[in-house]
């Protein structure tokens, strides 16, 4: 549907120019707009595509009167599940007002936003075990920490702004949305309180997660130089007797000898023992 079609059909379902500019907007925040008379829901529906991927779809619900009509950015199956509902006439859904439909469809958005968030949550969990372990390909975690923080903030992008806006929803009641139906959506109003509360879980257990992982780079990085003093350590010995004997002096005594060659080795592997031994017994490596 282009846009002069879908600002033709909200114009005759009595919504004004500005609201069909903002449903074709996909960066637009997410708001609610209850009138009484017509219902305009601006929101986002996040799912992961892949393992670690999260995609983020800009979708829109329209509902006046008996009549809701819902806008996404893509030709996907995000409302599969509630077509067969009516299909089946699930809960006489085709009998009732079209509050239960809305609420329905609110709920298919904020399902996936609770598996997002709960799979956010998993992987950073599964991932705290990787980083205490340190045992693990640093490059490649760093990447997924990225990728889950990435997730993480779009989940709570989404989901925050909708709880604050969730409440023009039931109040004032209207004939779209009557009493009867304010407990549902009451309940859907708690779903994004899980969420939330999950987001906060994930943004501590993400936030120890980077320390722990720069601690863990900087534990490596020490390692990594203990290694190399040791090393440098026990050749400071041998070079300083290398340097000695290679002075080439006409009367330096040991160049007359039959044995300075194999004793000359013997004095330096014994220097070096003995520099390994001390470290290894001041517990220095």
């Amino acid at each position: 549907m282009d846009a002069p079609t879908i600002t033709r059909l909200l114009e005759e379902m009595g919504f004004q120019n500005q609201d069909a500019r903002e449903i074709l907007t996909p960066a637009h925040v997410v708001k609610i707009d209850n009138n009484g008379s017509h219902i305009l829901i601006i929101l986002n529906n996040c799912t992961f595509q892949s393992s670690r991927q999260i995609f983020s779809e800009h979708v829109c619900l329209v509902a006046t009167g008996n009549t809701i009509i819902s806008f996404t950015e893509t030709y996907g199956q995000l409302f599969e599940h509630e077509a067969d509902a009516i299909e089946g006439n699930v809960m006489n859904i085709r009998g009732q007002q079209s509050g239960l439909l809305l609420a329905f469809l609110l709920n298919s958005v904020i399902a996936d936003l609770i598996d997002s968030a709960v799979k956010v949550e998993k992987m950073l969990e599964k991932m705290e075990d990787t980083l205490l372990n340190r045992q693990y390909n640093y490059k490649s975690v760093g990447r997924k920490l990225q990728g889950c923080r990435h997730a993480h903030m779009i989940i709570r992008k989404n989901t925050e702004p909708l709880k604050k806006e969730f409440h023009k929803l039931v109040k004032p009641t209207t004939h779209i949305i009557d009493e009867k139906l304010v407990p549902i959506f009451d309940d859907l109003s708690d779903q994004l309180e899980y969420i939330i509360q999950t987001s906060c879980n994930s943004t501590e257990l993400l936030t120890s997660l980077v320390d722990l992982y720069a601690s863990n780079n900087d534990l490596r990085a020490n390692f990594i130089m203990q290694r190399l003093t040791v090393v440098s350590t026990l050749f400071i010995p041998i070079t300083f007797l290398v340097g000695l004997w290679g002075m080439n002096f006409h009367y330096m005594p040991e160049l007359s000898l039959k044995y300075g060659y194999p004793i000359s080795w013997l004095i330096i592997l014994t220097t070096a023992g003995g520099s390994w031994y001390y470290m290894k017994k001041k517990n220095w490596f």
